[in-house]
């Protein structure tokens, strides 16, 4: 009810509380393109119930690339989303999260034409954080390397990550950050995931590194399906947490 509240609707709702009577709405897409908590504005989907669709995981929250990390505390994204529209900040307006964690509001931000500044005192938000926003711009590069990041973990042995040289050298001949970047967090997720579930380490990383891919093409994808004009993260990351 905030949202719609947001955007000065009017509404009654029913006798279900699952169905509201909207009044006085003059721009019914821009409701579609950005309510939260509606699955349909008019009879018609809005973008948020199509995003969810895109989801590697079994969990609701943790669609395109949310999910990836395990990262204690997490934002509920739909939560964010609301409150962002609640909070009256509209396209191209800006938005600051002084702890952004594992960057759900960058994320959230970005989907919704917001511009976002995050800050971390933590070195692995801020690699997750650039990771979930920025992979899809380098999509291509990450799949390219694909083979030669599977052969060079191949080589590390246990969880001994200080000598697994072959893959240290891997990363740091990747020229273009966003896929060093996408490719040292790769690591990581593999790690935690073997020390969780106690699976080999090399299958650890290659069943991450796969659903890792799937899920920014999703994103990628979501944005090209919906026309989605994303909101600056990537270069306010960059100056704000270097």
């Amino acid at each position: 009810m905030l949202e719609l509240k947001s955007f000065n609707v009017k509404f009654k709702v029913s006798n279900s509380l699952r169905l509201f009577e909207l009044n006085n709405v003059n721009d019914f897409d821009t409701l579609r393109r950005r309510l939260a908590y509606f699955k349909k504005i008019d009879g018609i989907q809005t973008d948020y119930s199509k995003i969810v669709r895109y989801n590697v995981t079994k969990s609701i929250n943790q669609y395109l690339t949310h999910w990836i990390y395990p990262y204690k505390g997490k934002f509920h994204p739909q939560m964010i989303r609301a409150l962002l529209n609640v909070i009256k900040l509209r396209k191209g307006d800006t938005v600051l999260d002084p702890f952004i964690g594992s960057g759900t509001t960058a994320l959230e931000s970005q989907l919704l034409g917001i511009n976002c500044i995050g800050v971390d005192v933590s070195p692995l938000c801020v690699l997750q954080s650039r990771v979930k926003v920025e992979s899809m711009f380098v999509l291509d590069g990450i799949k390219t390397l694909y083979d030669d990041a599977v052969k060079s973990f191949s080589s590390l042995k246990g969880l001994h990550l200080e000598n697994s040289m072959n893959y240290e050298d891997f990363l740091n001949s990747i020229e273009d950050e966003r896929v060093r970047n996408f490719y040292e967090l790769a690591k990581l997720v593999a790690v935690s995931d073997n020390v969780r579930r106690c699976r080999k380490i090399i299958d650890s990383f290659i069943k991450n590194l796969d659903l890792m891919i799937r899920s920014v093409e999703y994103h990628r994808n979501v944005v090209k399906e919906l026309d989605i004009q994303l909101g600056n993260v990537e270069r306010e990351m960059h100056e704000n947490w270097n």
